[in-house]
């Protein structure tokens, strides 16, 4: 039985009316948004994505930590010690939510130290803002002034963050730990007082940094991956020196920073060392008046020239800021056989090497100046001969299980731990400057990033990580009068006058349906 609805029946007339069927469509058509917007949470949901708008990419983690993550297969634990409400803390927490989106192996934790204390007295936590990267038995601590980056002051201060537990995480989780020793005894650097910054740099990548008088102990201990000496002040005494030839006789990686000292001729043993090496090193100060840093012509900025080292230099354009140095030069005879010298540090044209190192006013003297360019540093690297004993030992092996070589058939040769360079070879670094290091100067330009990159090439480890600290961008925009009114009144004005004519319009329009 079928039910007739009449045509005069006030229910027909309603549902057929212009109003319902409007509001019907737009009934679905809400549904419909409704519908599409849950999707779209859903799959948002299960395959998050971000956009950082920010101009120097403040919340995006850098190619490098992403590398690191990837090779992640062990689990590492943070617990980060802030405060409720401190400002660090939030950019930290921020932060690494970024490394536990990347790596599930990582797990994060933040813990109030005032609410928590026995927590903290188990850390032995003793400042507020520090941080403990686990992973095993090994721990590593970031402190509060680890995560800021001061640069030189011409800038708003930097968040270090990322770059402090990238070199936490490298730290817990290395395998291996190479031991760099600074040459003490002869008035260099101090590895506390001057180089804190370079030593932090060094052991949050893993590395060891230990000291080593060679007059107390005789050689060079055999876990040394790389000896530094750095702006020595007094000579070396020749059993010194011969332990020195002993250790890289047996593929060990020197670095010598040789800054210019008050009278000429002195640093005779050093002198004849690093020329063995095919450097010879001048008595003169550096002074470029055409590139140098802000009005300080005797800071050079030299060219940075392509190598192992300096790829990262050349490519993101950091220079070096190195001041006070003495320049080099390549010994092309009277050297060791198999050396092979490469220039790293140019001046300009314009340079000098000032021969009067008491002059307080320098003008350069065609007859006792040294005409620029001038060479700053040098990448030095010799194929080392196979001792008797390896020649007897690759004869016996030859035709079993083979031998290594470094792929000209001579037969690898590594310093006494086998932590050295890379195998049949020992490689130096003479830098005709030691102050680029100090704490106040490292953060200037790429210093660090052509410290840590040379350590890693003398050592065979080619890869760092050294991540630029990240300051907010403030752009500043200034308007003429005329500007300024346009855009007063096309924001103020203008777009709520459209909105109300646009809204107004639809009024009417729905009304008279």
């Amino acid at each position: 039985m079928r039910l007739a609805i009449p045509r005069a029946c006030p229910v027909r007339r309603l549902l057929l009316s212009r109003k319902v069927r409007y509001g019907s469509n737009a009934v679905v058509l809400t549904c419909a948004v409704v519908a599409i917007v849950l999707m779209v949470n859903f799959v948002v949901g299960r395959h998050p994505a971000k956009v950082d708008l920010t101009q120097n990419k403040m919340y995006t983690l850098s190619e490098e930590t992403r590398q690191i993550l990837r090779k992640i297969d062990k689990d590492i634990k943070i617990t980060a010690f802030f405060p409720e409400g401190d400002s660090v803390g939030g950019m930290v927490k921020d932060l690494l939510k970024e490394y536990t989106r990347l790596c599930p192996k990582i797990s994060v934790s933040f813990v109030d130290p005032d609410k928590n204390p026995s927590l903290a007295k188990q850390y032995e936590i003793t400042a507020y803002g520090t941080s403990v990267v686990e992973s095993g038995s090994k721990s590593r601590k970031v402190m509060q002034y680890d995560l800021v980056d001061y640069g030189d002051g011409s800038q708003a201060p930097g968040f270090a963050g990322e770059q402090a537990f990238t070199r936490a995480i490298i730290g817990v989780t290395q395998e291996e730990e190479k031991s760099v020793y600074f040459l003490v005894g002869h008035d260099e650097r101090d590895l506390v007082q001057d180089y804190w910054q370079a030593r932090s740099f060094l052991e949050g990548e893993g590395y060891t940094t230990k000291t080593l008088n060679l007059a107390t102990e005789g050689k060079v201990p055999q876990d040394a991956a790389l000896l530094v000496i750095a702006g020595p002040q007094k000579d070396f005494a020749d059993k010194e020196v011969a332990a020195i030839q002993d250790y890289v006789s047996h593929g060990g990686s020197v670095m010598v920073l040789a800054e210019p000292l008050r009278e000429k001729g002195q640093l005779k043993n050093i002198k004849a060392m690093v020329a063995r090496w095919g450097v010879g090193m001048n008595d003169d100060v550096v002074i470029d008046p055409a590139s140098h840093y802000f009005l300080d012509a005797g800071s050079p900025i030299p060219e940075v020239e392509y190598h192992d080292i300096t790829t990262k230099l050349v490519t993101e354009k950091l220079g070096c800021v190195l001041p006070r140095s003495r320049s080099l030069y390549e010994i092309t005879d009277k050297r060791d056989p198999g050396v092979s010298v490469t220039a790293l540090l140019k001046t300009s044209g314009e340079s000098w090497g000032e021969t009067d190192l008491a002059a307080k006013q320098v003008s350069f003297n065609q007859k006792t100046d040294i005409k620029g360019p001038l060479v700053l540093a040098y990448a030095v690297e010799r194929a080392l001969e196979p001792s008797s004993e390896a020649k007897n030992q690759s004869g016996k092996e030859a035709g079993a299980e083979g031998q290594a070589s470094d792929g000209t058939g001579t037969p690898s040769v590594t310093n006494a731990s086998g932590t050295g360079g890379p195998a049949g070879k020992a490689r130096m670094l003479v830098v005709g400057n030691a102050s680029f290091l100090d704490n106040d100067v490292v953060t200037f330009q790429g210093n660090i990033d052509f410290f840590m990159n040379s350590v890693g090439w003398l050592v065979g480890k080619e890869e760092s990580i050294t991540i630029r600290a990240k300051s907010p961008s403030y752009s500043q925009v200034y308007l003429t009068g005329q500007q300024a009114s346009l855009v007063f009144y096309s924001t103020v004005v203008g777009l709520p006058l459209l909105f109300v004519l646009v809204g107004g319009g639809i009024w009417l329009r729905r009304r008279n349906l």
